[in-house]
């Protein structure tokens, strides 16, 4: 298995190169190509943005008095009236906090890629609703593109190829939620609960698999957990790619082999890991029907220690960008302009 690392430059903090080790330490040869047709990827932590004075967190007018707040009416402006709507249904202020970044990821992205106005940034769907960007007033670029959120991140995945198909997942794995059911129905049990999501053989291979090294119960169990959400994001960010949801009939059909759970930085004491991002996972077996699928390319990416993050792409030749975690008033405002 070979393993990835982010790379930081110092002085900025920012993701540079990627590159491969194997168990031995020692560096590998890049496996990004310059002609590769390249897949970009963003994070946002929307947690530390859009505050609420009075500490209010969910009721039915809760985002109309979120949104009255100065620096987030600075972000909801940037929206169309339909986007800035949707924002503003939710009930929990972490749920519109996480639509409002998601919204604003797509446009930054559009705006980058394509070299258009945010004002001509218009997002479309396809006949799955996967959101894109087809050119209009002349512009040139195709955007594919797929977002996800989870916890308090949003993480999108992008491609100026109208013929690469993209999905992403983020997990937040939250085993203080997951425990104590575990505990009560027994890991089988627990495990069978979703066996829907998962061919009869993923549902085995989840409940048989043990930590390499030997914990106490509850730290097993936590291993256990954090194997199971790669299976999880796996799926997920395929599911995605293909435009179809975890209800398509094909998916128990569909497996992955070899899933092996990305690392937070933390845990890699015989690496040189860097800042938040842990390991990136890369040779996972997909099989559809009892045949074996060549022609995509999956990722696993841990970052800092509760989250996971899969890619999916629809061509084995394209290259993944290290994922970038944004700053708003850095990357996203200074791209963007108001909306009447």
């Amino acid at each position: 298995m070979e393993v990835c690392i982010a790379e930081y430059n110092e002085s900025s903090a920012l993701l540079t190169s990627n590159i491969y080790y194997n168990f031995d330490g020692a560096k590998m040869a890049s496996e990004q190509n310059e002609n590769a047709t390249r897949v970009f990827r963003w994070v946002l932590d929307v947690q530390p943005e859009w505050s609420c004075s009075g500490n209010i967190k969910s009721g039915r007018d809760a985002a109309s008095r979120w949104a009255e707040e100065n620096n987030n009416q600075r972000a909801l402006k940037l929206l169309t009236f339909e986007e800035r709507d949707k924002v503003l249904r939710f009930y929990h202020i972490q749920d519109a906090k996480l639509s409002l970044g998601s919204q604003l990821l797509k446009h930054c992205a559009v705006v980058r890629s394509c070299h258009v106005a945010w004002s001509d940034s218009f997002i479309t769907q396809d006949e799955n609703h996967k959101p894109g960007f087809i050119p209009v007033n002349g512009a040139k670029e195709h955007l594919q593109f797929n977002v996800s959120h989870h916890g308090s991140l949003v993480a999108l995945a992008g491609c100026t190829d109208k013929d690469v198909h993209i999905g992403v997942d983020v997990v937040q794995i939250d085993t203080s939620k997951d425990l104590p059911r575990v505990r009560e129905e027994g890991w089988p049990s627990w495990v069978k609960t979703y066996e829907a999501v998962f061919s009869a053989q993923e549902v085995q291979d989840i409940i048989r698999w043990e930590p390499q090294q030997p914990l106490d119960d509850e730290d097993s169990i936590r291993s256990k957990l954090r194997h199971f959400y790669a299976h999880w994001c796996l799926k997920e960010a395929y599911v995605k790619m293909t435009g179809e949801a975890l209800m398509a009939p094909w998916l128990q059909d569909m497996e992955f082999r070899n899933v092996k759970e990305p690392r937070p930085a933390s845990e890699m004491s015989d690496l040189s890991a860097a800042g938040e991002w842990g390991e990136t996972i890369s040779n996972v077996e997909i099989w559809h029907h009892g045949e074996k699928v060549t022609d995509v390319k999956m990722e696993l990416q841990a970052f800092r220690n509760d989250y996971v993050i899969g890619t999916a792409t629809s061509r084995l030749g394209v290259s993944f960008s290290p994922f970038k975690l944004l700053d708003l008033e850095r990357d996203v405002y200074p791209a963007a302009e108001p909306r009447s």
